[in-house]
Parts: structure tokens; sequence; C-alpha cells
């Protein structure tokens, strides 16, 4: 999807999709707002603009909406109140956008009058975490935890694993989401070829 620069970070989000299963249905839209990028008002934007395109499926002009994300890292703090000893820094900024996120997605910003929605990307929480626990009690479905379990990963890092990306459907969708494969690329590889 053709969307040019949006958001201001190096690290932006996209849509590549197979043009032979689906297209492009209407304009993408984008979450740029306070609210979202800098929820507790710090001055400077934590999370990058949430990307939403509809598609329709070619074979049957079936219609859903995906939202990519890329939300805070742990890595850096945010300060005291939003930094958690458990689930890391950022913690509140991460929960306070994914519920941003929601709000906004309740009110369909790209206009498809269908509420199959697919929330993906790199969520930076665990699916035990406040933010992804807000997407679920919004009516999503973790369906990375749904379709691999427990042990589902997406990385591996000093010998532990699991995932920050994610895939959560809404529940008119969730029905129709017929399997899941996380792709590792080289998360089993060892450091030393890394």
């Amino acid at each position: 999807i053709a969307t040019g620069a949006i958001g201001s970070d190096a690290i932006r989000q996209a849509f590549i999709y197979k043009s032979a299963n689906v297209s492009p249905f209407g304009d993408y839209a984008a979450l740029d707002t306070p609210a979202f990028l800098d929820p507790n008002n710090t001055g400077s934007d934590k999370n990058r603009p949430a990307l939403a395109q509809t598609f329709s499926v070619n074979s049957t002009g079936g219609v859903f909406t995906v939202v990519v994300n890329h939300l805070k890292s742990k890595g850096s703090g945010c300060g005291v109140g939003d930094d958690d000893p458990e689930q890391g820094n950022c913690n509140l900024t991460r929960t306070l956008s994914a519920q941003e996120l929601l709000n906004w997605l309740a009110t369909d910003p790209t206009g498809s009058a269908d509420e199959d929605f697919m929330i993906i990307g790199d969520l930076n929480s665990y699916d035990k975490e406040d933010p992804i626990d807000a997407i679920v009690a919004g009516g999503y479905t973790d369906l990375i935890f749904s379709f691999n379990g427990e042990s589902a990963y997406s990385y591996v890092f000093d010998g532990q694993l699991g995932y920050l990306d994610h895939a959560l459907a809404s529940a008119d969708l969730v029905g129709e989401v017929t399997g899941l494969t996380q792709w590792h690329i080289n998360a089993d590889e060892p450091d030393l070829i890394n």
C-alpha cells in the first residue's frame, strides 16, 4: 500500500499483501493522534502511528480490516508510574495506546462498514501483559495463543523464547480465521552465526 512516510521514526509500518488473494478496499487510515503516540503527554512520541487498511477477499468478496502497529519498546524507560518492574518499561504507555487503538477501531476508521478487524504487529508485550489483556478484554482473540498455545514464540533471546509480535482478531473475524503460522526467521539460529 503506497502510503508515503507516516510518522517521524525511521521504523515505519507498511502493508505487503498477495494481490492474487486480496485487493485493497478503500483508502488506508493512520492513527497518529497524541492520545495514541504519547498517551502520557511527555512531549515526545513513544509509539509509531498505527496503519489500517481494509481488504476484500478476491474469491468471496468478504471484507476485513488489518491494523499494523509498533508500540513502544521495553528498552528505555518512560518514568515513574509508567515503567513496571514485571512487565517492563513503558507498560502504561503501551496499555493506554492499546485502549486508544480499540477506541479508534470502534469508529471504523477506513469506512468499511464491517466489524472484521485484525490487530497485528510488534506490540512489545507478552500475551498476558496489560496491553494484550486490554485488547482481549475489548473482544479480541489472541490468535497466536489460540493456534500455537503456551509454547508459541517468534524470537529467542539469551536462551529464552517468547513473542511480542501479535495477531488478534475481533469477535466477528475470529471464526473466519482458519490457521496461523509464525515465521521464526532466524530465531532458532545460534548467536554465533547472527
